[in-house]
């Protein structure tokens, strides 16, 4: 939900040196201390964590906020096809990308850093990932990405830099499978009179970074991607501004950006232009502080960038000025199980990074001053070490690794509501493997409460500098990805695997040989959310004694009462002496995301013309039914699987009963059942209508509407679909 992930007023610590001495005093005689270890040696590091499994998680996390067209077989399936009107607003494609956090909302400028992160670690680490196996999957959450930023940037002067906006998407809490019913997917765009120095740089540098790292394995994109780095940068550096955003995501300013960018450029293209823009935005008298890398600063990482590449003393001086304040005895807030704490938004995002740009200089013997080569090496340790268990808690911070990891991390997929509810469900019906949450406060304290998005909620740009040091700490230590890994989910409810559809049903009168039930279907799904519009539930009657005292079906009348969107559909056979009748919701949609869309009812009534011949008590489907409803009761009150849910005609959940005729497939279109809608079915369809039926034909896939009849406007749906007209066609029964 809302944050203010850069927090800038965090930038600069001003401490006298009295003050760092009683602070380092204080941590020196209070410091966390773990078994293992003795009282005068903090833990520093080690192969005490798997990291080659944590690595591997925290890549996955990033398949878990993809937006866009999904593989049919995702390797998450909870997971599918999501924000699919991205860009139609503007008559653009802009599909794809991630989700920023627990919440919806698709930023390119946060995105580009997260990604240029990522392309960062594998430009100084990627032994370390091919070694793991894991560089095909960190190079393809980059490209989901990068695609993206090449959608974004349809044209030189163009970029697109938000889908989506805070007041529409935090006003409901639902699976990112239901943005596009639930929320207004707006597209935002930079161009020459509303100019963003900012996103363009930013988004330059990770196409530069993207187009370095695909050299190797895919040349053609790598161009592609320098292409739209070159463009954005050149657009960003002529319209010169901040972004717009005011909310979520304010940016502190677009120098840095700017110089990130054309640092990149540099890097790739050997053209010293960009390496001399670079040091004209950024020199070492702009540089400093107490701050680190981050979405919203990247000043930290491009002076980095410009010391190893200028070996300058002065930008050495700088950027070994920021890691000493990051050191234990710099000016950083130390917390007293020995986490460098700069703020309470995303502490652990923070410390990581601190650890990445720490490894990243301690490795490079050009530039790094030798005495403090181990210092900031044990630093970077220690810091990622603590977000992997070495803590007072003795837990992870990273969901699904190690003891104690976070089971409520602030993320509406991963929680599945199906109320956009965050106390519905009280457990997450997911595990979002490799999160890394916000983490604690400057005290070492910490709830695993979903509702707390400071310290609990997670983000592509908090994973992106841990995966990086993940990266560094499995090339010293090592420790082996977890194979065939995921496995199926252990569900959280023991219901949960069996209930994502299901009817409830209560008597709501009886008497008189009347029976009024109503009947409630529910859509709770989360493997993955999906909305539905062609559901129904059938009650099963055994009419034995009707037709034993020589009475038919004229002898029941059936009748829909109150309903939301439903029809009411008469008998039909099943076999012998039970038939059931349908409530059919075809039409409406019914999706998990609020109570009025997750469950819709209708009450049917039931009435004997000869109240003394006549009864529901031996029917099927009025097993287990009481009433009338108690809606103070669980959730799953009423819950009857003996009226059936269906979907499309196709039976999706509940129990028939033993010996009927299955329900035949019908393919609709496909008059010939030779798997194929096509011209041969329309002149079918066409001699049917003339009155001439052909043999071998099925007659059922005619009825296009599933009205009961063929006619016209069967032979006009056909036609429609057949020319392009309409995209799909009723599916089966």
């Amino acid at each position: 939900m809302g944050k203010m992930k850069c927090d800038i007023s965090h930038k600069k610590f001003f401490r006298s040196t009295a003050l760092v001495l009683v602070t380092s005093l204080l941590l020196t005689l209070f410091a966390y201390v773990p078994e293992t270890q003795s009282a005068s040696s903090p833990r520093t590091g080690g192969s005490y964590y798997n990291y080659g499994e944590a690595m591997q998680k925290a890549i996955l996390f990033y398949k878990a906020n993809r937006l866009g067209d999904l593989p049919d077989d995702y390797i998450l399936p909870y997971r599918a096809d999501a924000a699919m009107d991205d860009g139609k607003d503007v008559g653009l494609d802009l599909t794809g990308g991630w989700a920023d956090a627990g919440d919806g909302i698709k930023f390119t400028h946060p995105m580009s850093y997260a990604a240029g992160q990522l392309g960062w670690a594998v430009y100084e680490y990627r032994d370390a990932f091919e070694r793991s196996g894991q560089i095909d999957d960190i190079l393809d959450e980059i490209k989901w990405a990068t695609d993206f930023f090449i959608k974004a940037n349809p044209s030189p002067e163009v970029l697109y830099y938000m889908c989506g906006y805070e007041a529409s998407d935090h006003s409901v809490w639902v699976p990112h499978e239901m943005l596009d019913y639930m929320t207004d997917r707006k597209s935002f765009v930079l161009n020459a009179q509303t100019p963003g120095s900012d996103v363009a740089g930013s988004t330059a540098a990770a196409l530069a970074i993207a187009s370095l790292i695909f050299e190797k394995t895919d040349p053609e994109y790598a161009e592609k991607c320098l292409k739209h780095a070159k463009q954005c940068f050149a657009f960003g550096d002529k319209y010169r501004g901040k972004n717009p955003l005011d909310t979520l995501y304010p940016s502190g300013g677009y120098i840095d950006d700017l110089a990130w960018g054309a640092i990149w450029l540099y890097i790739k293209t050997n053209d010293s232009t960009y390496l001399d823009k670079a040091k004209e935005l950024l020199p070492p008298t702009k540089l400093g502080g107490g701050h680190t890398h981050c979405w919203d600063d990247v000043s930290y990482g491009a002076g980095l960038k410009l010391a190893q590449l200028t070996k300058d003393p002065e930008y050495i001086k700088v950027v070994e000025k920021n890691l000493d304040s990051w050191m234990p005895d710099g000016s950083i807030t130390y917390t007293p199980g020995g986490l460098a704490w700069l703020s309470q938004w995303g502490s652990l995002r923070y410390a990581t990074t601190a650890a990445f740009l720490a490894f990243v200089w301690s490795d490079d013997d050009t530039v790094c001053t030798p005495s403090k080569k181990q210092k900031y090496h044990d630093f970077a340790e220690r810091q990622v070490n603590y977000a992997l268990g070495d803590n007072p808690r003795g837990g992870s911070y990273v969901v699904g690794f190690g003891e104690n990891a976070p089971v409520h991390p602030h993320h509406r997929t991963a929680h599945g509501s199906w109320t956009s509810q965050l106390e519905t469900p009280s457990f997450h019906r997911h595990i979002l493997y490799g999160a890394l949450v916000g983490g604690p406060g400057s005290d070492d304290s910490w709830k695993d409460d979903i509702k707390d998005y400071m310290l609990n909620e997670v983000a592509t740009d908090y994973n992106a500098g841990f995966v990086g040091s993940l990266a560094k700490m499995y090339d010293m230590y090592g420790g082996d990805p977890l194979e065939n890994w995921p496995q199926p989910e252990d569900f959280r409810d023991p219901q949960d695997d069996i209930v994502e559809y299901f009817c409830r049903g209560w008597i709501i009168y009886e008497g008189y040989g009347t029976t009024n039930i109503m009947f409630q279907i529910n859509n709770r799904s989360a493997w993955p959310p999906t909305m539905k519009d062609k559901l129904s539930v059938r009650y099963y009657m055994d009419l034995s004694e009707l037709f034993e005292a020589g009475k038919g079906l004229d002898d029941v009348e059936l009748k829909l009462l109150d309903h939301q969107g439903a029809k009411l559909i008469g008998l039909k056979q099943y076999k012998d002496n039970i038939y059931y009748f349908t409530v059919d919701f075809t039409g409406t949609r019914i999706m998990p995301t609020e109570w009025e869309m997750c469950e819709k009812d209708a009450t049917v009534q039931i009435k004997y013309k000869d109240m003394n011949i006549g009864s529901n008590d031996n029917d099927w489907s009025y097993q287990n039914l009481s009433g009338p409803p108690d809606y103070k009761a669980t959730s799953f009150a009423g819950l009857t699987p003996y009226i059936p849910v269906y979907d499309d005609g196709k039976l999706l959940w509940g129990e028939e009963p033993e010996g009927g005729t299955p329900t035949p497939e019908i393919k609709y279109g496909d008059l010939n059942e030779d798997n194929s809608i096509d011209a041969i079915d329309f002149a079918l369809l066409k001699k049917i209508l003339l009155g001439d039926k052909p043999d071998n034909v099925n007659l059922s896939a005619a009825d296009l509407n599933v009205d009961g009849e063929v006619n016209a406007i069967d032979f006009a749906i056909l036609k429609s679909y057949l020319i392009g007209n309409i995209d799909s066609l009723p599916k089966k029964s």
